[in-house]
């Protein structure tokens, strides 16, 4: 076998495990988070801003790659909430640690709803510790307020 041949075998082989790796492809999973919440509220300029945080556990399933493993994950965020006649403004940054103290970064933002009707929004992906660094990708969720300051989100998300 000259050299050549033996070049090109090995280039199709790499070029064949770059294409199959599950870690080059998009990883899809679902969740459902159940959060306590802890909200203070003032009026301001004829409108409302509510700030607090939101604390619990996050339930990953359906997942497609080892990139966001199935299974329960501890879920940080704090919550900044500004209602005007105008309009809503929601904007939740979060870490979602693993077992392995891994934390994968959100930025949560939805424009409907408030902190007691819930509503439609989308997370971004910003990064993360461990397994997370570079992290990217979304989900869409929907919140909804339940009685004694819980939260339930389900989402449908792609990491990259």
């Amino acid at each position: 076998m000259n050299k050549k041949h033996l070049l090109g075998i090995v280039a199709g082989i790499v070029a064949s495990a770059v294409l199959v790796t599950p870690s080059w492809a998009d990883s899809t999973y679902k969740s459902h988070a159940s959060l306590k919440t802890d909200f203070q509220t003032m009026d301001w300029n004829g409108g409302k801003v509510t700030v607090g945080s939101l604390k619990g556990i996050i339930k990953i399933y359906g997942s497609t790659s080892a990139k966001m493993p199935n299974g329960d994950k501890m879920q940080n965020c704090l919550m900044r909430v500004v209602k005007m006649s105008g309009g809503t403004e929601i904007i939740t940054n979060c870490g979602v640690t693993d077992k392995d103290g891994d934390v994968l970064y959100s930025i949560s933002e939805r424009k409907q709803g408030d902190t007691s009707t819930g509503g439609k929004g989308k997370t971004t992906f910003i990064g993360g510790t461990g397994k997370y660094a570079g992290a990217s990708g979304s989900c869409e969720y929907g919140a909804s307020y339940l009685p004694d300051n819980w939260l339930s989100v389900d989402s449908d998300c792609v990491v990259k």
